[in-house]
C-alpha cells in the first residue's frame, strides 16, 4: 500500500514538473507520454549536436590534411584519434568520414587533385605509423609469415622454392598464389602475421605490387613488408612505394632480414 502511495506521488510531482505546475487531474499514461517524448526530444537533439560537431571536426581535418602543414595535419587526425579505441574504430568513425569529405572535396572541385593525393599520403602514413612499435621485442614476433605472389603474376616457382626453404628452417609459412587483390585483402584482414613477403617476376607488376602494400597497411598498420624475386633487382623503384621496410632479390639476403626480425623475440 504504503509503494503504491509514493508511486502516485511521485508520478503527482512528475507531472507537476512536466505540466509546469498547472493543477488538474493528470493520468498515468499522459505523464508516461510527456515524459517519453522528453527523452525522445533530449536524446534525438543530443544527436543531432554530436553529428554537428563530428561533421565540423571531419570537415576541419579534411581541410588539414589537403591544405595545411605537416604539423597541422598530424595535429588534426591525432585530435581525433583516441588511444582507448582500437583501429577498426578510428577507420570506420573517422579516417573513412574524412576519406569521404576529401573525395567530395575534390569532385566538387573545392580542392585540386595535388591536394586530394596529398591528403590520402597523409592518411595513409599516419596509418602506417600510428603507435608503432619500432623493436622487435616489443612487436612480439615469432617465426611467422605470409607469402604473397603479386595478383597477375605467373612466376610462381620462386616463391614456391622459397617457401619450402623457410619451412624446412622451422617457419610457418602460408603462401598465397593464384589470387586476386580482393582475395589477397580478405587473408590480409583475418591474418595474425606480422611478416609478409611479396614476390613478382619483374617491374610490370609495380603497379600491383604498390596496390597491394597499401591494402595490407590498412588492414595491418603494424606489418613489416618485404619484397624479393626479380622484381627487387631494381630496389629503387620498390622501396620508393611507400610501406615497403625491406627489399633483396636474394633469397639469403631476404631470410636474413626475416631472420633479424624474430631474432629479439624467439617462440
Amino acid at each position: 500500500m504504503s509503494s503504491e502511495y509514493d508511486d502516485q506521488n511521485a508520478i503527482h510531482a512528475i507531472s507537476e514538473t512536466l505540466t509546469g505546475g498547472r493543477r488538474g487531474v493528470v493520468s498515468r499514461e499522459h505523464v508516461s507520454a510527456l515524459a517519453s517524448e522528453v527523452l525522445r526530444q533530449v536524446a534525438r537533439r543530443a544527436v543531432e549536436i554530436r553529428k554537428a560537431k563530428d561533421r565540423a571536426a571531419i570537415l576541419a581535418a579534411a581541410m588539414a590534411l589537403t591544405s595545411g602543414s605537416e604539423q597541422e595535419a598530424s595535429a588534426a587526425l591525432e585530435s581525433l584519434d583516441d588511444p582507448l579505441n582500437g583501429l577498426d574504430r578510428f577507420i570506420s568513425e573517422r579516417l573513412g568520414p574524412i576519406a569521404k569529405e576529401i573525395g567530395d572535396l575534390w569532385t566538387t572541385d573545392r580542392i585540386s587533385f595535388l591536394q586530394a593525393t596529398v591528403g590520402a599520403a597523409r592518411i595513409y602514413s599516419y596509418l602506417r605509423y600510428r603507435r608503432r612499435p619500432t623493436l622487435p621485442s616489443e612487436r612480439g614476433l615469432r617465426k611467422s609469415a605470409t607469402f604473397a605472389l603479386v595478383p597477375g603474376d605467373m612466376h610462381t616457382l620462386g616463391i614456391s622454392a622459397a617457401t619450402d626453404v623457410f619451412r624446412a628452417r622451422g617457419w610457418d609459412i602460408t603462401l598465397l598464389i593464384g589470387q586476386s587483390h580482393d582475395e589477397m585483402n580478405a587473408q590480409f584482414e583475418a591474418s595474425q602475421d606480422l611478416l609478409f613477403g611479396f614476390s613478382a617476376g619483374s617491374d610490370h607488376s609495380l603497379a600491383a605490387l604498390g596496390r597491394l602494400v597499401v591494402a595490407l597497411t590498412v588492414a595491418r598498420p603494424a606489418a613489416q613488408v618485404l619484397v624479393s624475386g626479380q622484381i627487387a633487382t631494381e630496389p629503387g623503384a620498390v622501396l620508393a612505394l611507400p610501406g615497403v621496410d625491406f627489399c633483396d632479390a636474394d633469397m639469403e639476403g631476404a631470410a636474413r632480414w626475416l631472420e633479424a626480425q624474430v631474432a629479439v623475440h624467439p617462440d
